[in-house]
């Protein structure tokens, strides 16, 4: 299929840890779903209340609440670039993508929002568990962006590459031409 390289500044997620792929269900019980991962901080984004912002945040142990739904309703093997909702918990656990004043431009949804994409290093494959995968979003303005790591005074540590000082903190034009480009390539492949 279609081999893509994604830079290591927004590869920054892995998905469980079994020798298995992700796969999809309809039907999440609290903390039986999987870890994420971020190996930048070392640390697994979760469910998490803040009092400013998404409540989202980061624990150094994984507590198994990310879940992902397919727009068929299939519960079977995610493929790399395909739409799919992510969810963190429990009610309201789907995340999209929403306009706010402070932190990430995310809010929660109780159902499902197919509006994500985990990126392998071969599209329309299936993703192996604990492996490093690109997470982006269709709907980030102006162009669909890769979820990262990053640090924030304020609200949950993550954010897009667009995200007003998010170079500052890669410090790399090499990186950024590559990220640039991964986008690009993505959206050609599948839209947005």
């Amino acid at each position: 299929m279609s081999e893509i390289a994604v830079p290591d500044s927004v590869k920054v997620w892995k998905i469980g840890v079994d020798p298995a792929n992700v796969r999809s269900w309809n039907n999440y019980t609290n903390n039986q779903g999987y870890h994420l991962f971020c190996t930048t901080n070392g640390n697994f984004l979760t469910y998490e209340k803040v009092p400013v912002g998404v409540n989202l945040g980061f624990k150094s142990s994984g507590d198994n609440k990310t879940h992902f739904r397919l727009p068929d309703s299939q519960e079977r093997e995610i493929l790399s670039g395909e739409s799919i909702a992510l969810g963190i918990g429990g009610k309201p656990s789907f995340l999209r993508y929403k306009s706010r004043s402070v932190g990430i431009n995310l809010d929660w949804s109780e159902t499902p929002v197919f509006e994500w994409r985990i990126i392998g290093p071969e599209l329309n494959k299936p993703i192996r568990e604990n492996m490093p995968v690109a997470i982006i979003n269709d709907k980030v303005q102006p162009d669909p962006d890769f979820l990262i790591y990053f640090k924030r005074v304020v609200g949950a540590d993550v954010g897009w590459t667009s995200s007003p000082g998010f170079w500052d903190q890669v410090r790399s034009a090499a990186e950024k031409v590559a990220v640039k480009a991964a986008k690009e390539f993505i959206k050609s492949k599948i839209g947005g």
